[in-house]
């Protein structure tokens, strides 16, 4: 099934997440695809944050890269705080703090989001599910009786 927001496609945004932690070129299109974006969806809030904290690992200036950054963290907390029971947007948030680096002291939400996810990912619809399953298998957060959780 796929979901539109201003023409924006929530499947082709989750798909452009995943391949962003390992391609540039992924980072910049799911960037450019949601730089725009003003509206309030909450997971498309979440995905424009992450999108912003991915893409200041290209930047070379280190106060853009600092301000890319911050203001990804905003976008994202913002997204956490309209809709806190939101799977799909605390596995964003997930990722995003467990990948950042320890000088950011963007870390202190792991636990709290693997616990909310774990419990709530029972309701959830078919491509989150998947989403947080390939995730959690690549993750370093979730332990291996979690992954097999995860997957039932």
């Amino acid at each position: 099934m796929l979901f539109s927001f201003s023409g924006i496609e929530l499947d082709n945004v989750r798909k452009q997440f995943e391949d962003a932690k390992a391609s540039k070129e992924a980072t910049e299109s799911l960037y450019k695809l949601l730089q725009d974006y003003q509206k309030d969806d909450p997971v498309l809030l979440a995905y424009k944050g992450a999108a912003l904290t991915l893409r200041a690992r290209y930047l070379t200036e280190r106060s853009a890269k600092k301000d890319m950054v911050s203001q990804g963290i905003t976008v994202l907390e913002r997204a956490v705080k309209s809709s806190p029971n939101q799977v799909e947007v605390r596995i964003i948030r997930l990722a995003v703090q467990e990948h950042s680096p320890k000088i950011l002291k963007y870390k202190m939400n792991i636990a709290e989001d693997k616990q909310m996810i774990l419990s709530n990912i029972s309701g959830q619809p078919v491509a989150v599910k998947s989403m947080v399953k390939r995730y959690a298998k690549q993750s370093q957060v979730f332990t291996a009786e979690e992954q097999k959780k995860l997957s039932q």
